[in-house]
């Protein structure tokens, strides 16, 4: 076996460096090295499975440390720390069996040190008289990878004793158990069978709760244990999930919103860049590591509804990382709509930090049980899969050249590439084969890619910034105006005072352009709404945008959105034709809206085109004569009229 690169074991010493300075009671610094230990455990290759198993355990024992359920919560930092250390002598030499040892050793230390592992027998004896609901036990899966035998163990052993009241769960529980002595033929198919019979039994469950038969959905002591499945409510309430863990860090959970909020973004950029070039490879990765940060976050703060749905939209992804289905149609839609729940999901998690309840969105079971068997009937079957752009069909939706005409070039090009054919058969031009070869190429660039290193700062620490560096100008004028620097001889002081006012005018440049920020995150918003109103209209638009680099105030951000959305809605609504319309005026079937922005004598100009059918000229007057705006339209020009629209 190949030892890894140093780009794995860096961050593992950087991690148990950071264990060594820990102070247990820190949650934020603990939430942080969970992180990064997360994120490293994911980039570990599948052959290192007891490194990954021990480390898995790392990251158990962090949780506990977390909720304070170890009773020595600096001697198991100690622990962790050490098995770190095995975990990086395995990596580096995974073929010595003195490290093989080393990691063995650490992996008997720290289950016996965890919370779970350890405990007098009375405390055993107590656990194992309250079985655990359902939902603990799919709680339980959710972090549990398919070399955690012992956790695996642990499902069965829940699995068992609810097959009595829930007979599918006795081919769960036989599942768990290969998964535990580890004589799965497939584990991971084995891992996704177990979830969707669990989740049968969840829904038998509330059905026959529903029904009325008195099955009790409790954990064995009489309480509601089931968050994802509440009681009937009246139909005017939203269901609710379970409250937030007691011992949550408000502060913590702010950034943990933030940060998912920040994956999320950049989760439905590369799911739109998919939409043109479904086998993107990195998109693909940026999106499945979009998923499988925020589930391993929620997990470890107890956010139990981010996390399972983050689970099941991950295994969905890692399906298309594997290429066992392709990006599109179906797929493309429960990806999206996985976003936008995940969006209302962390909303409601801010929502429940204000005081209000723990609300479970609309659609959240339904999108659950979707996620569970994606290729349920009229969801993905009936749905045609994206493909590359191909120059044919790019100059087919410009209306440069008919279908036809390019599958008789293509069937007779041969060696040649189908855009030098066409040019050569006369049919297109230079230029228009131009024009849609760099269509191709923005279309194929449209991936998401690398964004800089950035640092997040409070908005108020930034206006004190900024305020202080008003004063320090204020403060700088004041000394270049003193007479002694005026009209004294102090040419060195006067040299001195006028380059540090260089500097100062800087740092002002300087803290100003901290307030901007680019409108890319908005066109990008405009993109997936250009996107959903298209498909749901079944008209076919090419969205394309221009100076999205270009910087505004940050407050400006939110008082351009609305109107943007406004106009845009408008444009693909009312402005955009149907396809066959757009073909019997001689236009391309794709309508284009394009949407830029630039500078323009010191102020920057957001422009919103379209090639639809315009402003009704008619129905303008019509309207503007009701609202009592004009009296007639004699004596208007067209501008004038179509001015009318921007009336009050």
């Amino acid at each position: 076996m190949a030892q890894v690169d140093e780009g794995l074991i860096a961050p593992l010493r950087k991690v148990r460096n950071d264990l060594r300075a820990l102070d247990p009671r820190d949650r934020e610094t603990l939430v942080r090295i969970g992180a990064e230990l997360e994120q490293t455990l994911g980039r570990i290759p599948p052959e290192f499975s007891s490194v990954i198993s021990l480390l898995s355990l790392c990251l158990e024992g962090l949780q506990a440390i977390y909720q304070q359920t170890a009773a020595d919560l600096d001697a198991l930092v100690q622990t962790i720390a050490g098995a770190i250390v095995a975990a990086e002598q395995g990596l580096s030499a995974s073929s010595n069996p003195l490290c093989e040892m080393m990691v063995y050793q650490a992996t008997q230390t720290l289950r016996g040190a965890l919370p779970h592992a350890g405990g007098t027998a009375g405390d055993r004896g107590e656990r194992q008289e309250k079985p655990l609901s359902l939902d603990d036990i799919a709680a339980l899966m959710v972090p549990l990878e398919p070399d955690d035998r012992s956790e695996w163990a642990r499902v069965r052993d829940a699995l068992s004793g609810a097959a009595a009241t829930h007979p599918t769960l006795a081919e769960a529980a036989r599942l768990a158990d290969a998964l535990a002595r580890g004589e799965a033929a497939d584990p991971p198919e084995a891992i996704t069978n177990l979830g969707r019979l669990l989740e049968q039994a969840q829904w038998e469950q509330e059905r026959s709760t529903d029904s009325g038969d008195g099955l009790d959905r409790s954990g064995g002591d009489g309480t509601d244990n089931h968050p994802l499945h509440p009681l009937p409510q009246s139909a005017d309430s939203s269901p609710s999930f379970d409250a937030l863990p007691p011992d949550a860090d408000p502060n913590l959970l702010s950034d943990y919103i933030i940060e998912s909020r920040d994956y999320i973004e950049g989760a439905e950029a590369a799911l739109l860049a998919l939409e043109t070039d479904p086998d993107d490879d990195e998109a693909i990765n940026i999106v499945f590591r979009a998923f499988h940060t925020i589930k391993g976050t929620s997990a470890f703060l107890g956010v139990t509804g981010v996390a399972e749905l983050a689970h099941r939209a991950e295994s969905l992804f890692s399906r298309i990382r594997d290429r066992e289905i392709r990006y599109g149609g179906g797929y493309a839609d429960l990806a999206l709509r996985s976003v936008d729940m995940l969006k209302a999901l962390l909303q409601s998690v801010q929502d429940a930090l204000g005081g209000e309840p723990l609300r479970k969105p609309q659609g959240y079971d339904d999108l659950m049980r979707l996620l569970a068997d994606p290729e349920a009937p009229g969801l993905s079957a009936g749905s045609e899969a994206a493909s590359p752009p191909r120059i044919g069909e790019i100059l087919v939706a410009q209306g440069r050249v008919r279908h036809e005409e390019v599958e008789a070039v293509a069937a007779a090009q041969g060696e040649q590439p189908i855009g030098v054919a066409l040019v050569k058969s006369g049919m297109v031009s230079a230029e228009d084969m131009a024009h849609a070869l760099r269509v191709q190429q923005r279309l194929s660039s449209a991936a998401a890619h690398a964004t800089d290193a950035t640092v997040r700062v409070r908005t108020d620490r930034l206006d004190r910034l900024i305020d202080m560096v008003g004063e320090l100008v204020i403060a700088h004028s004041m000394i270049a105006q003193d007479e002694m620097v005026q009209q004294g001889g102090h040419y060195d002081l006067a040299r001195k005072v006028s380059h540090a006012g260089k500097i100062v005018r800087e740092l002002q440049d300087l803290s100003m352009s901290m307030r901007m920020v680019p409108l890319k995150p908005t066109f990008q918003k405009m993109a997936r709404l250009v996107r959903d109103l298209a498909h749901k209209s079944g008209k076919r638009v090419e969205f394309t945008t221009d100076g999205e680099d270009t910087e505004i105030d940050r407050n400006m951000v939110d008082v351009v959105s609305d109107p943007l959305v406004h106009m845009i809605r408008n444009a693909v609504d009312h402005g955009i034709e149907r396809p066959e319309e757009r073909e019997q005026k001689g236009k391309a079937k794709a309508g284009r809206v394009h949407l830029s922005a630039y500078h323009a004598g010191g102020n920057v100009v957001i422009e919103l085109r379209d090639d639809g059918r315009g402003l009704n000229r008619d129905k303008i007057v019509q309207k503007a004569i009701e609202c009592g705006l004009i009296e007639s339209d004699k004596g208007l020009s067209d501008h004038e009229i179509y001015k009318l629209i921007f009336a009050p």
